[in-house]
């Protein structure tokens, strides 16, 4: 329920956004944005699950892929630690692409296209390479950027 209120709120902010005139982003917004995908991909691949939980805010919302909804920072964190220790040791993240749109000046949505390899599935056998894309709300709280919801979806080949 949570989530879906955050999504319509975004939704309902980004139309009234759209019928003002546009606030012009300075790269100082757009680098600290881009630079929270580059911390990612960084902890991520050095499985430093400490320097990761600086990227999520408290109340962060985290949906994985296969649809578990992680609730807060606390659950989020237990999971990539967990994770992080078994399926994902060995795994590397690499970041395809980041597109930024502002919602507000401390709102953002971010969509990543993303890569992995070398992780296994949970039996321990090699999970074969993919692609997915991840769609990320930041807010700016405390002059940082911080997750505030987090939904990943595997890329498929169409049947």
């Amino acid at each position: 329920m949570r989530i879906l209120i955050l999504f319509v709120l975004i939704y309902t902010a980004s139309l009234s956004c759209y019928c003002q005139v546009p606030t012009k982003y300075d790269t100082k917004e757009t680098h600290a944005l881009n630079d929270v995908a580059e911390k990612w991909q960084r902890y991520w691949n050095s499985h430093n699950m400490d320097s990761f939980a600086t990227l999520f805010a408290a109340d962060i919302d985290f949906v994985t892929k296969s649809g578990t909804w992680f609730k807060g920072k606390e659950e989020t964190m237990n999971h990539h630690r967990k994770n992080h220790a078994s399926i994902f040791k060995n795994s590397i993240w690499a970041t395809d692409s980041v597109v930024i749109k502002y919602v507000k000046p401390d709102l953002a949505i971010i969509h990543i296209g993303w890569g992995l390899s070398d992780d296994t599935h949970h039996d321990g056998t090699p999970s074969e390479p993919r692609h997915g894309i991840s769609t990320w709300v930041l807010i700016k709280q405390n002059s940082l950027w911080l997750l505030l919801s987090v939904q990943n979806v595997n890329i498929e080949t169409p049947r």
